[in-house]
């Protein structure tokens, strides 16, 4: 009865908030009727039976028992298996006004991804995100109203835009309203969840669009039956994190519009019938570029110069946006204040300043990370934290938080840095925050076209971040004019070629000075001495000025944190170090004209975290001094020979440390610090006769170049094996003699480390095969036992050059049980290799039989094969390789291979530019004669892969040397192999 009576609420609730047709009310209202009698009905039964004896009451309780059935049978057809709603408002929504799309190659493609994200049943909850402005709405709409005109897409459409301030209990209420259920007499979240989960339940094939939100709404906490009867969420939003938080199975972000599809929309919003005039035009055209492709930028600065035809009111309104928005408040007003809500709600001021702080650089500019966070931690953004780990941790964190709500973009160069840049819309935002916040600007930078002549550049009291690059101002340097600075917190002065010095009045008025750039000044000789007077300097950095040969005394910089002369001339380390007791980093790094450190000053600086001396190879460091810094957690050090590293390496200091480059000789350090390395060079013959070498067991990449060594890398150090090298990612050995093989295993065992990913070989003369196997060799293979557990399972490249007597890389075994993740084999300049993959000969009761195959290389993308002149197959015999992600085929002066033992190749024909999915063959390179000449299992192979193929150009380029001594065809190899 209790069911019965809430089943009636609801259906009363909804009758008095929908306004439906005579038919379904109807039907709703006979129903109503029906359950009213057949409870009187049910009543009388009880009140007959509360008045007979035990015995008698028998027929009426049977009667009561089907009276009851037949009620909850009524109950049951009360729930309306297609929604009470759906029988009585037939309505499956109303299509949303919105704007054309702009942008075949941007919008367009957005829209289709999120189209085939419908498609796909197994795909329930779809975000959308980018930064404000960028047209997330305007895409969401087109779905909204493609799913109305697709009556097999969606039965019920419904859109809700989320207010910002948005709770459960409101966004449970929103919805409610759009699916005409009356919440309001229900206060509790969950049961009020339930009835909304049961409303939107009932309705087939649902899609609910949540537009613009802020934060994360679990779907079962507001009451979103994703997933029920083919329901599906879309949200957009500013932030990858609330993709995240909602479990969005897809996320995709949208980008800003091309130059072109800006210019598009420029013009499309301009308003004007007229054809501009040349010089306006051009005008235009540039400050359609300044929006970077913003639609809302865009579209806001077209529409205010509707009508205008004055070519001094468009050059006007070109410098406006170029140097702020001062005058411009059509962009203050409808843009700034809608991308502002993402800084508002960082909510965290350290977050906030990181933030204003990349502003400082200048447009389009890319800022390194570890720079970026170098210069927080110098600035004491970062203080928060206490190890040097923990701080560049929190960088990272920060900086993926701004990426993920859109307020930075990262980006990498082509040597695979990773660099963050703003938008320039959003950094114009930036400085306005910065300007209403302080009552005028307090950043001064160079953007490429201020600046251009000293007179024009404005020293003001309220500055307190500069950053100046590039070569436009080098004769303001060398003025003798003091710079009255006394807010100021970072100076960047960077990449001046010409400044052989700088003036010493030029830091007097600048003693809040926290961070101070000078690198790259490529020719500055000296500091001048009122640099010693910077008492609250953190942070100096004198990085890549070769030609400095003198630094004042650093005495006085009692507040010193952090000290770089990376690749600096220095030929002596600064005076005055002894009483820096702050000094958290000393970056010595490729300082090459350092001869010495002075005895005693490590143990002075007690609180150092980070101490780079590697790539140093005259200056030689006492093991005890280094083991007495026992806050150090990064270390980079050279070793003038095996005795002083073996003495170190014993010791187990390097176990405290989170990142180490330990080297032997060697000259292949790094700016950064990316890992745990050991580097080693130049070992001869005698040293290794006369003594092995210990290996830290943590390690996660080694370096080996230009030594004499043994025959097995367990020769050259038995901590090279699988227990005592476990963390080892990254091998490299290139241009030494001697070794005949990596490893070796038996039928149970193998000393190949666990988890090794890359492995490049290069210029090894002696090396005859990737491992030694039990038995003995033979001619074109060896025996076949291999332990059947995956000890290879984690490699993903593997790089072979000029290796001259390796004949093999796998056997067929080796492949089936061991190689699954490999994503890349190079082989280059292996003049005796025969065999990719060889077979392998099992004896059994004397008799020898052949292993035939399909070798199967699941995650294989490229394969690249170069001068390989004796190569006659990938597989012998008839094994076949199966490759289910292979990209790129590339097969260069390898005259006697015939055939490729492909057995498949994915070819999808609608998809033949670089957003081709893992899967398809996209590329085959080679010489003409080659292809021409190839044999093919299959006769129509070669027809339905003409198309992917290209013939190879003679290469352009010089050869290239490695540092190891091997020499590269072309620029191309070398970088890959570097």
């Amino acid at each position: 009865m209790e069911a019965l009576r809430n089943r009636e609420k609801d259906v009363s609730d909804e009758l008095r908030n929908a306004e439906y047709g005579k038919k379904p009310k109807s039907i709703v209202e006979n129903w109503l009727k029906d359950v009213s009698d057949k409870k009187t009905e049910v009543q009388d039964v009880e009140q007959k039976a509360e008045k007979r004896r035990n015995l008698s009451r028998l027929p009426f309780l049977r009667l009561l028992d089907k009276n009851i059935e037949e009620l909850i049978e009524l109950i049951e057809q009360g729930r309306f298996p297609e929604g009470l709603l759906i029988d009585v408002h037939d309505k499956k929504g109303e299509a949303l006004l919105t704007s054309p799309l702009v942008g075949q190659t941007t919008a367009e493609r957005n829209l289709e991804k999120i189209w085939k994200c419908f498609i796909n049943d197994e795909i329930i909850c779809i975000g959308v995100y980018g930064m404000g402005g960028v047209g997330k709405t305007t895409i969401a709409t087109h779905i909204h109203n493609r799913l109305l005109e697709s009556p097999s897409s969606a039965d019920h459409v419904y859109w809700v835009t989320v207010s910002q301030e948005s709770s459960i209990h409101k966004l449970q209420n929103d919805i409610a309203k759009y699916i005409r259920l009356d919440l309001s007499k229900e206060d509790d979240e969950r049961k009020r969840a339930t009835r909304l989960f049961n409303a939107l339940g009932g309705r087939k094939k649902f899609v609910l669009i949540l537009d613009d939100m802020w934060k994360v709404f679990p779907p079962k906490e507001i009451g979103i039956p994703i997933g029920v009867n083919s329901g599906k969420l879309l949200i957009t939003t500013r932030s990858l994190e609330v993709c995240r938080g909602m479990k969005c199975q897809q996320n995709i972000k949208v980008e800003p519009l091309s130059t072109e599809e800006a210019w598009d929309l420029f013009t499309k919003n301009v308003g004007t019938e007229k054809v501009l005039d040349q010089k306006i035009k051009e005008i235009a055209m540039s400050i359609a570029k300044e929006c970077s492709g913003l639609p809302l930028a865009i579209v806001t600065t077209a529409r205010s110069m509707t009508g205008v035809d004055d070519i001094h009111d468009w050059r006007n309104a070109l410098d406006e946006l170029r140097e702020g928005v001062e005058g411009f408040a059509d962009m203050e007003d409808k843009v700034f204040k809608k991308l502002k809500f993402s800084y508002d709600r960082l909510k965290d001021e350290k977050l906030q300043q990181c933030f204003l702080y990349c502003a400082l650089f200048p447009e389009d500019y890319k800022i390194p990370k570890m720079d970026l966070i170098l210069y927080w931690i110098a600035e004491g953004l970062l203080d928060g934290r206490r190890t040097r780990r923990a701080k560049f941790d929190r960088g990272h964190f920060i900086l993926n938080k701004l990426e993920n709500v859109c307020l930075l973009e990262s980006a990498k160069d082509c040597y695979g840095s990773i660099y963050v840049k703003m938008h320039d819309v959003i950094r114009d935002m930036a400085l306005n925050i910065t300007k209403k916040e302080n009552g005028g600007p307090i950043f001064m930078m160079t953007s490429g076209r201020l600046l251009q002549i000293p007179n024009e550049i404005e020293w003001s009291e309220n500055l307190e971040r500069v950053c100046l690059e590039e070569d436009i101002i080098e004769e303001h340097l060398s003025t003798s004019i003091s710079r009255k600075c006394p807010r100021l917190l970072t100076l960047l002065l960077q990449n001046y070629r010409n400044i052989e010095q700088i003036p010493n009045s030029f830091f007097v008025h600048m003693q809040s000075l926290r961070v101070l750039d000078l690198s790259y000044l490529g020719n500055l000789k000296r500091l001048p001495d009122s640099i010693s007077n910077l008492k609250s300097l953190r942070g100096l950095f004198l990085n890549q000025c070769h030609y400095l040969e003198y630094v004042p005394s650093l005495a006085e910089l009692k507040e010193l944190r952090e000290l770089y002369l990376h690749r600096s001339g220095v030929t002596e380390v600064p005076k005055g170090l002894q009483g820096l007791v702050n000094l958290k980093c000393l970056s010595l790094f490729r300082a090459l004209g350092i001869q010495s450190i002075p005895t005693g000053l490590l143990r002075s600086l007690s609180q150092l975290q980070c101490l780079r001396l590697d790539d140093c190879f005259n200056v030689d460091v006492e093991t005890e001094e280094l083991i007495s810094l026992r806050q150090l957690e990064m270390l980079g050090v050279n070793f003038s020979n095996l005795h002083g590293f073996n003495n170190y390496v014993n010791t187990q200091h390097w176990q405290r440390l989170s990142h180490y480059c330990l080297q032997i000789k060697s000259g292949h350090g790094h700016d950064l610090l990316p890992c745990r390395r050991v580097s080693i060079s130049e070992l001869g013959r005698a040293i290794m006769l006369n003594c092995s070498i210990v290996l830290p067991s943590n390690m996660q990449e080694l370096n080996i170049e230009n030594c004499v060594l043994p025959t097995s890398l367990l020769d050259f150090s038995p901590s090279l094996g699988k227990n005592a090298c476990r963390d080892l990612e990254r091998c490299h050995i290139g241009g030494s003699e001697g070794i005949e093989h990596l490893w070796s295993f038996t039928s149970t065992t193998t000393s190949v480390p666990i988890n090794l990913q890359t492995l490049r070989l290069t210029n090894l003369p002696d090396l005859i095969s990737l491992f030694k196997y039990e038995g003995v060799e033979r001619e074109g293979g060896p025996p076949a036992p291999i332990p059947e557990t995956g000890f290879f399972s984690r490699l993903k490249l593997l790089s072979v050059w000029s290796c001259e007597k390796v004949k093999y890389l796998f056997t067929a075994r080796l492949v089936r049980h061991h190689m699954q993740n490999l994503e890349l084999i190079r082989v280059f300049r292996c003049s005796q290799m025969e065999n990719i993959i060889v077979d392998e000969e099992e004896e059994e009761e004397g008799i020898t039989t052949e292993r035939i195959s399909v070798l199967t290389f699941s995650k294989l993308r490229s394969l690249k094969l170069q001068d390989v002149l004796q190569l006659k197959s990938i597989c012998t015999g008839t094994n076949t390789m199966v490759c289910p992600s292979l990209q790129k085929i590339k097969v260069d002066n390898c005259p006697k291979l015939r055939r490729l033992s492909l057995s498949t190749i994915n070819v999808d024909d609608n998809r033949r530019e670089s957003e081709a999915h893992p899967g398809c063959l996209i590329k085959i390179s080679g010489q003409k004669k080659w292809w021409d000449l190839l044999e093919w299992d299959n006769p129509q192979a070669k027809s339905v892969l003409q198309p992917l193929f290209s013939v190879i150009e003679p290469p352009t380029f010089p050869l290239y040397r490695t540092e190891g001594g091997t020499w590269f065809k072309d620029l191309a190899c070398y970088e890959e192999v570097k």
